[in-house]
């Protein structure tokens, strides 16, 4: 075996065949995080990809590995690209000039099959070894982003003596990037000890099939007490793993760390599982879908653009198999962020309201597109100027805010996005008012194609039944009087066409029963009144919930439908 030393003393490389062979057939998915990275994927650094290996194979010299989350990767020219397979646990392993024999889609995940590599390079871990925590371990976490605005709240999964890896929702990966610096993370063990540090971020990796990102935290400035701190965390972290996997000794007992100050609490009464909607289930994939676009282009990452074009699919077939069905499952989106909610929302009513055009039918699929990400723009801004989109804003935020049609053009463009003339129309002219008082251009009505004209209508009536920093959501109703009002500003026409296909009282709205029920809207009559309600609670009645679905010829249990109300008035 060749063994040759880096310049850096904790490092070697390793040419032998056999000796690498060797090293592949103890690797373990469970110990060891595996990830893959293109050589020539991209002129900055190279992204990783999480991946497991699937086979072995030494007398063939071939190995298999399975990418997980590979929607931004084109199988046919991975062929002419080398592979670096990196391994992490208390050292790291880079497995390099791996060539792809075969690469196959399925979904989401591609199967590689590749010859061994033909070099390794084994290195001490900069820090410590990373520990990970078990599931019956819970440490909680909050990421302060900017001085002044609540933390983010995430879980622990790892730690080690230079940082840790922590779990959180992928929708809030919007207000961060790689490479920022965190002014403070905050661990909270079972016990109550707290170890608070800043932090810069390293990598922001989505969980495969899953709602979830994993994001992993350098700290940064280690002074003495935190050393010491850290490796009582991590000692004790480690005792206790050993603990509930029985692998301590029989005098060894549960860590103070992880033994709560509180009280047993009751055992929680089973709740019945809920079943999913099919629809809903599919739109929670396009949004997270939604979300990794966003992830990708604020990362300088490919942008997996097969997942938009599906996503639009996906909607589209959605409402063909039932409009009513679809804006009900769209309203019930409530656990997004209102940015993502809003591009939803105007990407489904965009594709229903122009394929009842025959005109303009054609052009769905395209449009549709372009209405999904129209409004990534804003999360690319947010910073500590504009730490929220949700808040109260000031005037200087709000102009800053008018910048995102050019921020997302420009980061679209310098991802060699391939946006086409209609889609660069709606995301430019989606602002823009016939009077000339829109943005970013300031265009007046002959510009404005009939698309741009629609699309304006239907993002103003979003945003206005939408609660905002500055003020409450209006009911449909008022958001129509206002755009019918002032035809100077919007079409008439598409205002009248949208109130035709929507009703005064839309799916998913929430309305008031002048014998106190509340209920969500679940279908329309061909007169756009509402035939079928779900009934929630009653305001006479405290503490007392429904969930009753009921149709027309019962209503008058429920007495007259007075109006559509607001869900956060009644906290729902």
């Amino acid at each position: 075996m060749e063994t040759v030393l880096s310049g850096k003393s904790d490092s070697v490389v390793v040419d032998d065949a056999r000796h690498i062979t060797d090293v592949l057939i103890n690797l373990d998915d469970r110990c060891d995080a595996l990830t893959v990275s293109l050589h020539d994927q991209t002129p900055h650094a190279p992204f990783d990809y999480p991946v497991h290996l699937d086979r072995l194979d030494p007398a063939a010299g071939e190995l298999s590995l399975v990418v997980t989350d590979a929607g931004s990767l084109d199988a046919p020219t991975l062929g002419d690209q080398r592979l670096t397979l990196r391994a992490e646990n208390d050292q790291t392993l880079r497995f390099e000039s791996i060539r792809v024999l075969e690469a196959e889609r399925y979904g989401d995940a591609l199967q590689l099959r590749c010859a061994f590599p033909r070099r390794l390079l084994a290195a001490a871990r900069r820090q410590s070894a990373r520990i990970t925590l078990r599931k019956d371990m819970p440490v909680s976490a909050a990421i302060t982003r900017y001085v002044d605005q609540p933390p983010m709240a995430a879980t622990l999964r790892d730690i080690s003596s230079g940082g840790c890896l922590l779990s959180l929702p992928l929708a809030e990966c919007a207000a961060l990037s790689e490479t920022q610096a965190l002014p403070e993370v905050t661990l909270t063990f079972p016990s109550g000890e707290r170890f608070s540090i800043d932090a810069s971020v390293r990598h922001i990796t989505p969980v495969p099939r899953s709602d979830q990102a994993a994001v992993g935290l350098a700290f940064d400035r280690i002074d003495r007490p935190h050393q010491r701190q850290l490796a009582h965390l991590v000692s004790s972290t480690e005792r206790e793993i050993a603990w509930r996997s029985g692998e301590g000794s029989r005098l060894a007992a549960p860590t103070p760390l992880y033994t709560s100050a509180d009280r047993p609490r009751r055992k929680a009464a089973k709740r019945r599982p809920t079943r999913t909607a099919s629809g809903l289930k599919t739109l929670r994939d396009i949004a997270r879908h939604q979300h990794l676009f966003l992830l990708a282009l604020q990362n300088g990452r490919p942008l997996p653009v097969e997942r938009l074009e599906r996503s639009a699919n996906q909607l589209i077939k959605l409402l063909g198999k039932g409009r009513q069905t679809f804006f009900y499952d769209l309203a019930c989106l409530s656990d997004e962020p209102q940015w993502m909610q809003h591009s939803l929302n105007v990407a489904g009513r965009l594709a229903d309201l122009m394929l009842a055009e025959p005109a303009l039918a054609a052009d769905t699929h395209r449009a549709v597109r372009a209405a999904l990400v129209h409004d990534l723009g804003k999360a690319m801004l947010i910073d500590e100027a504009l730490p929220s989109l949700e808040s109260e804003m000031s005037d200087a935020q709000r102009t800053r805010l008018r910048g995102h049609v050019g921020e997302l053009l420009t980061a679209l463009e310098r991802a060699n996005y391939p946006i086409d003339a209609l889609e660069r129309e709606i995301i430019s002219d989606i602002n823009e008012r016939l009077d000339g008082s829109g943005y970013p251009r300031g265009v007046t009505g002959e510009a404005l194609s009939p698309v741009a004209r629609l699309a304006a209508v239907i993002d103003v009536i979003d945003a206005m039944t939408r609660a905002r920093g500055d003020r409450p959501a209006l009911n449909a109703v008022k958001a129509y009087r206002y755009l019918y009002n002032r035809p100077a500003r919007f079409d008439r026409h598409w205002v009248t066409r949208y109130v035709q296909r929507h009703g005064f009282y839309p799916l998913g709205s929430l309305v008031r029963f002048s014998h106190g029920y509340l209920a969500w809207v679940v279908a329309l009559d061909e007169r756009g009144q509402p035939c079928r309600v779900r009934v929630v609670r009653n305001t006479r009645r405290e503490g007392i919930f429904y969930d009753d679905e009921i149709g027309r010829v019962d209503f008058d249990q429920l007495g007259r439908l007075v109006e559509s109300v607001q869900p956060e008035h009644y906290g729902l």
